[in-house]
């Protein structure tokens, strides 16, 4: 039987009016990811996802993963269950053809087969796991990245062909090996060479590399670029049909003939004016003489001032970057302005094509946003020569593919407004109770290092989350500056069931794109690296505070009587710490309250404890037992000013967290306690 507790909340919960969202569907298990799809020769589609299930209780339940095929004209099939799947499926340039990674074995199928069947093409050896997503090599061969030894490096494989009649099947390689530690992180194939994007062992940089074999079967690696602030957007290669390489690139350019950085040694001895530029390049030439040309793909904006990738803090549902068609003329990226006036800065994506065929490169917007509801994150997955699959995902989606079309012949036509939706994954319950938010411009008259060619205000970029109309018009609403973790991530026009579960139980919540965000340009990100950190981030905090006060006059349900409340997770975490310990001019707390969950304390322990070490590196400017940094390290610790908290905080930590350890938060929540302030 149920006990009379649990027969009672259970009965209190379905007799909640059904608009209401409950903390339960925002903490659902249950979810889609690693969407994929593949166009067929006769124009057929083939979309494939990981469905995810959901746990009946902590510690238990099912919660393995089901691997779904569908076709466009057919129903969703359950190909193999509640398998401990790494990925999901990548279909073969020609669609006819998947494979998928399991934890020790890789797996291939066939889309014309009736029954999708599936086979295991070869098993990894003891010690052995994948690393990154394999790359089809034609239609019998996989490239596919392994991570083993000791010490434990990334390598990268040719596998067995598909129909090898000879056991056992054997594989080529290592063809690339992680040498200097670090990870691999993509990689492609053209003819008899490879390229590959090696993320370095500081993890700041990567490294693309080309691996050339020879005759005799052996590989030489040459770097061609190095790619700067990884955090910021994840390095790209792949091969066109000319064989030249279009790369995804944060470029250090060392003059204005585009000369680019190809040896990451010598970062630390280039001048302070050496520009790292964010964008879309080619690299035709792939000698060490070679340059890199842009690729525009906003025309009526520089190279530099938007972003061609998309964001997000969560999971993204499918992988993020650039799309070819078989052919490899034909490119569909992500992009996103960011470096315009104030008051034009948006976190919504839009989707351009190029068809590098064409002598004159004429990038096409494919999919335009015309209301609040097509806004969100959109990610190509699959192109052909007149349709594409793209991944949408919004504050009311989680995540599902729809079908636009590239038919339009020129650049001055109109873009696609109707677009064929393919799977439909979330609840449409679900859907319904979700809030879409205000982008709200909050501008920081008092940001610190700004340099001497800004003038005015900084702006921030935020997400406001209020309750729908209709419900409880006339409630007080509390407000909550919200902030991420990370730093160096975003909230974008994305799905966030969280903050509209707290705007629906009647809290205003702000949540604020400040300095360390991604999505905004590479400068806006690094202000919080070195001198910046916990100061320029915590700066732009408190201009939201001073917003919020200010907004009463548009909100008149805005209760300020108890002040604002502060809270977030990880760098979130932190962040609520600081603001907790800052006062105003009459000596009282800027903050009524504050939630910190997962935050850093003290900047020394974090330095020697964490597993993360090259991150806070980068974010503290160097390790804190340099004389330099111990003095600003100890600056934006917390438990430096633990006893000036003057207001009730919640600090939440896993004892077990790794990247933030734990050992920092006793002392922490002692100090504070001595705190003279009730």
């Amino acid at each position: 039987g149920i006990p009379e507790k649990t027969h009672q909340n259970h009965f209190q919960r379905t007799t909640m009016p059904e608009e209401q969202l409950t903390a339960a569907e925002v903490r659902q298990h249950a979810k889609a990811c690693y969407f994929s799809a593949a166009f067929c020769d006769d124009q057929e589609v083939h979309l494939s996802w990981v469905q995810t299930r959901g746990k009946v209780e902590k510690g238990g339940g099912d919660s393995g993963k089901d691997l779904v095929v569908m076709k466009r004209s057919g129903f969703p099939r359950i190909v193999r269950r509640g398998e401990d799947l790494v990925g999901g499926v990548v279909f073969s340039p020609s669609g006819r053809l998947f494979c998928f990674q399991k934890k020790d074995s890789l797996v291939w199928g066939c889309t014309t087969d009736g029954d999708l069947s599936t086979t295991c093409w070869f098993t990894l050896g003891a010690g052995e796991g994948f690393t990154g997503s394999p790359v089809w090599v034609g239609e019998d061969v996989v490239l596919f990245g392994v991570s083993s030894g000791e010490p434990k490096r990334d390598r990268l494989f040719f596998s067995p062909p598909l129909r090898d009649s000879q056991p056992p099947p054997t594989r080529t390689g290592p063809i690339f090996t992680a040498e200097r530690g670090g990870t691999l992180m993509g990689w492609d194939a053209h003819e008899r060479s490879v390229v590959v994007v090696h993320r370095l062992a500081n993890a700041m940089l990567a490294e693309i590399v080309m691996v050339t074999s020879s005759a005799q079967g052996s590989f030489a690696p040459t770097v061609l670029a190095v790619h700067d602030k990884v955090e910021y957007c994840k390095p790209m290669a792949a091969f066109l049909a000319s064989g030249a390489l279009l790369l995804r690139l944060n470029a250090l350019l060392l003059d204005n003939d585009n000369n680019h950085l190809r040896d990451a040694s010598r970062l630390e001895i280039l001048p302070p004016e050496t520009q790292t530029i964010h964008g879309l390049w080619i690299l035709d030439d792939l000698s060490p003489e070679g340059r890199l040309e842009p690729v525009h793909v906003m025309p009526a904006h520089d190279h530099g001032t938007y972003d061609v990738c998309s964001g997000s803090y969560g999971c993204l549902g499918t992988t993020e970057g650039f799309r070819l068609d078989s052919r490899r003329t034909r490119v569909v990226v992500t992009a996103r302005k960011h470096t315009a006036d104030s008051g034009s800065i948006s976190y919504t994506d839009e989707l351009f094509c190029l068809d590098f065929a064409n002598e004159e490169l004429c990038p096409r917007k494919i999919v335009t946003t015309t209301c609040d509801a097509e806004k969100g994150c959109k990610i190509p997955v699959a192109v052909s020569e007149s349709e594409l699959v793209y991944h949408f995902r919004s504050p009311t989606e989680n995540g599902d593919l729809y079908l636009a079309s590239l038919s339009a012949s020129s650049s001055s036509e109109k873009p696609t407004t109707i677009n064929t939706r393919l799977t439909e994954t979330m609840p449409l319950s679900l859907k319904d109770k979700l809030i879409i938010p205000k982008e709200e411009i909050i501008n920081n008259d008092n940001a610190p290092f700004r340099g001497k060619d800004s003038s005015g205000p900084l702006a921030i970029h935020s997400l406001l989350f209020t309750p729908r109309d209709g419900e409880d018009g006339n409630r007080p609403l509390q407000p909550i500056l919200w902030l991420h973790g990370g730093p160096m991530c975003q909230y974008s026009f994305d799905f966030n069931p969280l903050l509209s579960w707290l705007a629906s139980c009647g809290y205003l919540v702000l949540a604020p794109n400040f300095s360390g965000s991604t999505g905004n340009g590479l400068d806006f990100m690094s202000r919080v690296l070195g001198e910046g950190c916990g100061l320029a981030d915590l700066s732009d905090c408190l201009a939201c505070a001073k917003w919020l006060r200010n907004y009463k006059e548009k909100e008149p349900r805005l209760d300020l009587s108890r002040g604002i409340a502060v809270a977030g997770h990880s760098w979130g975490g932190y962040l609520a710490f600081m603001c907790m310990l800052e006062s105003d001019t009459n000596g009282e707390s800027v903050f009524s309250c504050g939630v910190a969950a997962a935050g850093i304390t003290d900047w020394f322990v974090q330095q020697r404890h964490t597993e993360v070490r090259y991150y806070d590196y980068a974010l503290m400017g160097g390790w804190v037992y340099e004389k330099e940094v111990q003095a600003r390290a100890r600056a934006v610790s917390p438990i430096s000013k633990a006893t000036n908290l003057r207001a009730p905080l919640l600090v939440l930590h896993g004892d077990k967290d790794q990247d933030v350890p734990f050992e920092q938060i006793p002392p922490f929540v002692q100090a504070a306690k001595s705190s003279p302030h009730p």
